[in-house]
Protein backbone atom coordinates (compact mmCIF):
# COMPACT_ATOMS: atom_id res chain seq x y z
CA UNK A 1 0.00 0.00 0.00
CA UNK A 2 1.10 3.14 -1.11
CA UNK A 3 2.30 6.00 1.32
CA UNK A 4 2.54 8.59 -0.74
CA UNK A 5 -0.63 11.09 -0.61
CA UNK A 6 -2.77 11.08 -3.88
CA UNK A 7 -2.33 15.08 -3.41
CA UNK A 8 -0.45 17.95 -3.21
CA UNK A 9 -0.11 21.75 -2.70
CA UNK A 10 -2.45 23.29 -5.36
CA UNK A 11 -4.01 20.48 -6.47
CA UNK A 12 -8.00 21.34 -6.96
CA UNK A 13 -10.32 18.05 -5.86
CA UNK A 14 -14.14 17.29 -5.14
CA UNK A 15 -15.34 15.07 -2.57
CA UNK A 16 -18.25 13.95 -1.92
CA UNK A 17 -20.26 14.62 1.98
CA UNK A 18 -19.83 10.82 2.67
CA UNK A 19 -15.84 10.69 1.90
CA UNK A 20 -14.45 14.09 3.97
CA UNK A 21 -15.12 14.60 7.65
CA UNK A 22 -16.93 17.16 8.40
CA UNK A 23 -19.40 18.82 6.35
CA UNK A 24 -22.53 18.78 4.79
CA UNK A 25 -22.75 18.37 0.49
CA UNK A 26 -19.88 17.65 -1.85
CA UNK A 27 -16.60 20.10 -1.12
CA UNK A 28 -14.60 21.24 -3.57
CA UNK A 29 -10.94 22.41 -2.04
CA UNK A 30 -7.93 23.40 -3.43
CA UNK A 31 -5.23 22.04 -1.47
CA UNK A 32 -3.19 24.26 0.37
CA UNK A 33 -0.87 21.68 2.86
CA UNK A 34 -0.97 17.61 3.09
CA UNK A 35 -0.28 16.79 6.17
CA UNK A 36 -0.23 13.10 6.50
CA UNK A 37 -1.68 9.64 5.39
CA UNK A 38 -3.66 7.65 8.04
CA UNK A 39 -5.18 3.97 7.57
CA UNK A 40 -8.16 3.37 9.51
CA UNK A 41 -10.60 0.45 9.05
CA UNK A 42 -12.29 1.58 5.69
CA UNK A 43 -8.99 2.77 4.14
CA UNK A 44 -6.58 5.16 3.81
CA UNK A 45 -7.35 8.66 4.69
CA UNK A 46 -5.39 12.40 3.63
CA UNK A 47 -5.42 15.25 6.10
CA UNK A 48 -5.28 18.42 4.11
CA UNK A 49 -5.83 22.36 4.46
CA UNK A 50 -7.38 23.86 1.57
CA UNK A 51 -9.33 26.57 0.37
CA UNK A 52 -12.74 25.56 -0.30
CA UNK A 53 -14.15 27.22 -3.67
CA UNK A 54 -17.85 27.70 -4.49
CA UNK A 55 -19.18 27.37 -7.70
CA UNK A 56 -20.36 31.31 -7.70
CA UNK A 57 -16.54 31.80 -7.51
CA UNK A 58 -16.02 32.60 -3.83
CA UNK A 59 -13.40 31.32 -1.92
CA UNK A 60 -13.84 30.41 1.76
CA UNK A 61 -11.76 30.67 4.54
CA UNK A 62 -8.40 27.89 4.56
CA UNK A 63 -10.18 25.02 6.40
CA UNK A 64 -8.85 21.16 7.78
CA UNK A 65 -10.54 18.15 5.93
CA UNK A 66 -10.24 14.30 6.53
CA UNK A 67 -10.46 12.78 3.27
CA UNK A 68 -11.10 9.51 2.35
CA UNK A 69 -8.60 9.06 -0.89
CA UNK A 70 -10.77 6.34 -2.87
CA UNK A 71 -13.01 9.54 -2.89
CA UNK A 72 -10.77 12.34 -4.52
CA UNK A 73 -12.03 13.31 -7.43
CA UNK A 74 -8.97 15.60 -9.38
CA UNK A 75 -10.49 18.99 -11.12
CA UNK A 76 -8.46 20.80 -14.03
CA UNK A 77 -6.69 23.61 -13.01
CA UNK A 78 -4.23 22.24 -10.06
CA UNK A 79 -0.88 20.61 -10.68
CA UNK A 80 -2.38 17.01 -11.10
CA UNK A 81 -4.10 17.95 -14.29
CA UNK A 82 -1.06 19.51 -16.14
CA UNK A 83 0.91 17.24 -18.17
CA UNK A 84 4.24 17.79 -19.21
CA UNK A 85 6.09 17.10 -22.37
Amino acid sequence: MSRVAPVRAGDVIQVAEPDYCYGVGSITLRITTVHYLVYLDDGPWVVVDGIPLWPNGYEGEERYAQIRVTGIQHLPGGPASRTTS
